[in-house]
């Protein structure tokens, strides 16, 4: 590998000297989450079946999502991810569905749901797992 040596003393040149070169033909795009702010309800389902979770959780965030894309959004099939991102909406239904999820943070954040039922709060409420999150968060 050749490098540019020039003797000491020197105050120009050197191997990381600037040298002439062509600017790189490189350009980024927009490469963000898909905008569900304008979507339609059939854009949003068709963003709801992505491959890409992060996607799906972004749909959640859509005033226009169906319930039953935001109940399919809630099963245990999808990333934990998708699940807390649907919890968080504040829709009606998804505190208690939430309250069921096999993941303590997903549990947790149903105890913010504000259509949480009574008996769903009170085991919330005394679940170690769930009481361990809260913990973290809390400080």
């Amino acid at each position: 590998m050749p490098t540019n040596r020039v003797p000491k003393g020197v105050r120009s040149g050197g191997q990381f000297a600037a040298s002439a070169h062509q600017e790189p033909k490189l350009s980024i795009i927009d490469a963000d989450f898909p905008s569900v702010g304008d979507a339609d309800v059939d854009q949003i389902r068709s963003l709801a079946e992505s491959n890409d979770p992060l996607v799906r959780a972004e749909v959640t965030s859509s005033i226009r999502v169906p319930d039953d894309v935001l109940e399919r959004l809630s099963q245990s099939d999808q990333p934990a991810s998708v699940r807390l991102a649907a919890v968080n909406t504040g829709y009606a239904g998804t505190g208690d569905r939430a309250a069921e999820d096999r993941h303590p943070l997903v549990r947790a954040a149903a105890l913010a749901a504000w259509d949480l039922s009574d008996a769903h709060r009170e085991r919330l409420t005394h679940d170690p797992k769930v009481q361990r999150v809260m913990g973290l968060i809390s400080r």
